[in-house]
């Protein structure tokens, strides 16, 4: 480009540079690899969250296993749990199922048995918390782990989109069964979600990508 100013009587020629094709090429693909690389990370992120909730229901299940084979009896439900851990701790009615009070001696019993490191209920890479629950819904028969948005002790409210959901339960299930209504890990509605924003029948919604969904591992 050639502008022509007046200065003092005198016309100056100045040159102001632009752009080539070449220049603007080289631009849009640095911005192109720019983009994809925070694409990128974000999908190693999302993926590291999903293991990370996998390793904890794991761990979960192990502690409670090494527990009963300790001591005979359910983390929360053990009716002898002062007597082995002392003051601190409460005992529960041994009756076989975790329920009422026990939801959180569940986590104090662990705690004191050396195998989980709080005596509270833990948190997860996605926020909310986990939780203990008895029988959830007439297809969940027995006692599972449920990872939700915090809700008192709860912890039944939607977390994960059913995406997120789709993908935990793809690691988690041998076989790839995606049908979260069946396996052992469970997919279903947070509270208040209203039915469909999560599961379809025997399929996710993935359409939805919003936090509508809750997991449970069954132990």
């Amino acid at each position: 480009m050639i502008v022509t100013r007046k200065h003092f009587g005198f016309s100056r020629i100045a040159t102001m540079p632009g752009f080539t094709l070449i220049e603007l090429a080289v631009v849009l693909m640095v911005i192109g690899i720019i983009a994809g690389a925070v694409f990128k990370g974000q999908d190693l992120l999302e993926s590291a969250k999903i293991r990370s909730v996998m390793n904890d229901i794991n761990r979960f299940r192990l502690a409670i296993h090494m527990y009963q084979e300790t001591y005979g009896a359910l983390p929360g439900d053990d009716p002898h749990a002062v007597t082995h851990f002392g003051s601190g701790v409460a005992n529960g009615n041994g009756n076989g199922i975790i329920e009422g009070d026990e939801v959180n001696a569940f986590w104090q019993h662990l705690n004191k048995a050396g195998q989980l490191g709080s005596p509270t209920a833990p948190t997860s890479k996605f926020g909310g918390k986990y939780s203990v629950v008895f029988q959830p819904n007439d297809a969940c028969r027995g006692h599972w782990i449920r990872l939700g948005k915090e809700n008192g002790d709860q912890a039944n409210g939607g977390l994960l989109t059913p995406k997120q959901a789709q993908q935990l339960k793809s690691k988690a299930e041998e076989g790839g069964n995606l049908n979260p209504t069946q396996g052992n890990i469970r997919v279903m509605e947070g509270q208040g979600v209203p039915l469909g924003q999560c599961v379809q029948g025997d399929h996710l919604n993935l359409q939805v990508d919003s936090p509508t969904c809750v997991i449970l591992s069954v132990f």
